[in-house]
């Protein structure tokens, strides 16, 4: 048995265990974050666990989403028997903690040595700064024990503590909080401080918290591409098409778990281009044999999709975001993640320009060096294909506009990428000035972790007061109309279609399919609703889609009876036969 590697992901496991208790944190409140997309998914798993169908809550074949996520929530709910949306707090704490040991797994495989300062180097720095270090643990320790236990507590950590103890916390346990958290920096920069932080990082990344704490497939997404970076990995380590196979595996599980799963093979199809160890004539095979597998699941899905719906992905509307604004996008949501705050956003665009061509240059360059083959390089090519697909995708076909939900896949690869480089160039110093700049780059690390544990300070003191935001916060929750709906669902009549502004609502808290009023861009669908004579109509008045058919659109076509009118929301009943 290989102790050593089991001891070296020891803190990728603690880590896995703390972003698990965090994400069961930022959901205690009102359980998973439920969008209309996690509606269409739990929906979904649901008819595949009782049914065997791909039917969505509106009776209409799943064509807009690829089939496995809501797959894997059906086998979930079949074997605990819950529901996916009440499971989901626990499916998105597992998914997260696993993410996070992978994460840890693959920075272990490629930092080989990752201590910037062995014991050897401690003893022989200056006396006086083993001794500063001393008196700031002494002053810690004297406070905490002259602390009285009503002294304010800051509110940043008055969450921290709160989470972890029941009643009135004394003022002396945060203090002995931040000695404990002097001792850990103290130990990582003893020790493996690229990994430690790192991790941090990950599991302070606000960007990650917001997706683990929805029932989203990015959930499921982001754990494929860790272990496809692993896979590939091992194949470099053989080049045998048993190892290619399952790179393709995963990756064909990727694609028909988000459709942007095609970056992946994107990625690996520029491994295996770059790749200066196979002779042409088997690169080639290589990559028909990667390239086939790879898309053939998807190409199943959206095969069936097409026979079920006559559309292979859905309903798609052109882009009306011009190239230099997804850029502009893409730089606004990078700077944020490095938490440079809203002063960058001005320079966003030269932001994104500089970090996706220093990617592909530094990719190119070990191309050129005939270092392709690493841990680093993987990470790099898939950062680099699923930034820009997501820049000219954008540009092409219409769907929301660039957000940190969009871009959250990368952000691992791109963290990994725009630090990996600094252990080694350390290892490169053999002065004593290297000891200063590992000091430098820890600080701006912890820096950078301060910040955004501020941000998640905020947002945890939201939603722990109403929720996190969407179907499941208060606002939805706690809403008359919502409350009317649940208590008079007597009042449609079984036979007669209902439309509305927000069918997966009317699904979540009612139990009833309805039918989503239409987007003004496709008229032959508005042509279609007006049409109709006889129907319900249950508008939220909390929404507004200034993409559908407003309220005021309707009433101009249609004779409209208000039948229910309580406070966010109204029934309306139309009769024209």
């Amino acid at each position: 048995m290989d102790v050593k590697r089991y001891i070296n992901n020891l803190d990728s496991l603690i880590a896995a265990l703390v972003g698990f208790y965090i994400i069961y944190l930022f959901t205690a409140y009102s359980g998973v974050g439920i969008s209309p997309d996690s509606i269409m998914y739990a929906s979904t798993a649901t008819n595949i666990q009782a049914h065997g169908s791909l039917l969505t809550f509106n009776k209409h074949p799943l064509t807009f989403f690829p089939v496995f996520y809501p797959f894997i929530l059906g086998i979930v709910q079949f074997i605990s028997g819950t529901d996916p949306i009440r499971a989901g707090a626990m499916i998105d704490a597992f998914l997260f903690g696993g993410v996070i040991f992978t994460a840890g797994w693959i920075m272990s495989r490629f930092i080989n040595e990752s201590k910037i300062w062995t014991w050897e180097s401690i003893k022989r720095l200056k006396w006086w700064i083993v001794a500063a270090a001393a008196i700031i643990l002494a002053a810690d320790f004297v406070l905490a024990t002259q602390l009285k236990r009503n002294t304010a507590i800051p509110d940043n950590l008055q969450w921290l503590g709160s989470s972890f103890f029941t009643g009135t916390v004394p003022a002396s346990t945060y203090t002995w909080f931040l000695v404990f958290f002097r001792i850990e920096v103290i130990l990582v920069a003893a020790s493996s401080s690229y990994k430690r932080l790192i991790l941090v990082a990950i599991i302070l990344s606000p960007a990650l918290l917001e997706i683990y704490t929805y029932l989203w497939s990015e959930t499921l997404f982001i754990l494929e591409i860790l272990f496809f970076i692993v896979a590939y990995w091992r194949y470099l380590q053989s080049h045998t098409l048993k190892s290619l196979l399952w790179v393709g595996i995963i990756t064909a599980i990727a694609c028909i778990t988000r459709y942007v799963g095609i970056t992946i093979i994107g990625a690996g199809g520029l491994m295996l281009l770059l790749d200066d160890q196979l002779p042409w004539k088997k690169k080639i095979g290589h990559i028909l044999f990667y390239g086939t597998l790879s898309i053939s699941l998807l190409v199943a899905n959206l095969y069936l999709n097409s026979r079920a719906t006559g559309l292979s992905t859905g309903t798609r509307e052109p882009s009306i975001t011009p190239l230099g604004d997804n850029l502009y996008y893409v730089g606004t949501v990078i700077s944020d993640w490095g938490a440079l705050g809203n002063g960058a956003h001005p320079y966003a665009a030269i932001i994104a320009s500089i970090v996706l061509l220093a990617l592909i240059g530094t990719l190119l360059w070990k191309a050129f060096k005939r270092n392709i083959n690493s841990y680093e390089n993987i990470v790099i090519a898939f950062a680099i294909v699923y930034g820009l697909f997501i820049v000219i995708w954008a540009s092409i076909q219409r769907f929301e506009r660039i957000n940190s939900r969009l871009l959250a896949p990368m952000f691992i690869p791109l963290l990994i990428a725009c630090t990996s480089w600094v252990p080694d160039v350390l290892k490169l110093i053999r002065s004593n000035p290297k000891y200063v700049l590992a000091g430098v780059a820890i600080v701006l690390m912890l820096a950078f972790e301060c910040a955004t544990y501020q941000i998640d300070w905020q947002r945890y003191d939201d939603e722990n007061d109403y929720g996190v935001p969407g179907y499941s916060d208060d606002d939805w929750n706690k809403s008359e109309f919502v409350v009317y709906l649940k208590q008079h669902k007597k009042v449609f009549t079984p036979t007669v279609p209902i439309y509305t502004d927000a069918d997966e609502a009317v699904y979540l808290f009612t139990g009833l399919s309805s039918t989503l009023i239409p987007h003004k861009f496709f008229q032959k669908d508005v042509q279609k609703f007006y049409a109709a004579k006889h129907f319900y109509l249950v508008w939220f008045d909390n929404l507004s889609n200034s993409e559908l058919l407003s309220l005021q659109d309707i009433m101009k076509h249609k004779k409209l009876v208000k039948i229910a009118s309580v406070k966010q929301g109204e029934i309306y009943y139309c009769d024209e036969r």
